[in-house]
């Protein structure tokens, strides 16, 4: 995240250990945002076992292959989807979100 933080015009320079700061201040003035947060790691954590179960159902189905075929196609197929997940949360949240509170937050440090 941080990374493409840097990437923002408020906060080209800067290192990553300034732009924590910055975003831990951010988010701690939006408590709703902390939740969001929170939910957010809840679903990934409930998302492990789903991911397992997953795993162990597509691996089950009868397709015209071998059992490392199944397995392989099941792996993929729910890594490739939990990627995705996670991929589009990241960069729609730093996007958006972290993009405007750390705007403000420089704004707010600036004047």
């Amino acid at each position: 995240m941080y990374t493409h933080a840097r990437q923002f015009p408020h906060l080209a320079g800067m290192q990553d250990a300034e732009i924590r700061a910055i975003a831990s201040r951010a988010m701690s003035r939006y408590p709703h945002l902390l939740r969001v947060m929170k939910i957010r790691n809840r679903v990934v954590l409930v998302g492990l076992p789903v991911a397992i179960a997953a795993i162990a159902v597509f691996s089950d189905l009868r397709w015209n292959s071998g059992p490392l075929v199944r397995w392989s196609i099941a792996l993929m197929a729910v890594g490739g989807s939990f990627s995705a997940f996670l991929l589009a949360w990241n960069l729609i949240w730093v996007n958006t979100v972290i993009f405007r509170i750390t705007r403000e937050e420089v704004a707010r440090g600036e004047t």
